[in-house]
């Protein structure tokens, strides 16, 4: 899978989250540091660029993982890929992503490159603006 590919599916799987109010599991807050990661490296601006991968993401993932928001309300994962996706969580959500994150750090799990969570957080919330607003140059 291309690293661009890779940065869609995770923030749409962040983005179900930040909906959803509620983690999946343990370790789940690996997909915001992957993201910062891949925005490190440039892919979050090359995968904000490729609207045509961008909809094909948001495609399948509407066809193969449907989900419903915390209101019950069905997820767009199309109107996410195209300018209102959410990669930060607030309340309870913001809370428990958090105490995941430091078991992670605390765990060695990210094997020495991780950033206080508020740092990570706040990339998360620059990367946000980027990719909503790639799409609003379209």
């Amino acid at each position: 899978m291309h690293a661009e590919r890779t940065f869609w599916e995770k923030a749409t799987a962040i983005h179900v989250f930040c909906l959803q109010e509620r983690l999946r599991g343990d370790r789940f807050a690996r997909h915001w540091h992957d993201v910062v990661r891949l925005d490190d490296a440039g892919f979050a601006d090359k995968a904000s660029a490729d609207r045509q991968l961008a909809n094909a993401v948001a495609k399948h993932k509407s066809m193969f993982f449907a989900e419903k928001a915390a209101d019950r309300s069905p997820i767009d994962y199309a109107a996410a890929v195209n300018g209102n996706l959410v990669l930060t969580p607030s309340g309870e959500g913001l809370r428990a992503l958090g105490e995941d994150y430091v078991r992670m750090v605390d765990d060695g799990l990210l094997l020495g490159d991780s950033e206080p969570f508020e740092h990570l957080i706040e990339r998360c919330t620059q990367i946000q603006a980027h990719a909503n607003k790639s799409d609003a140059s379209k």
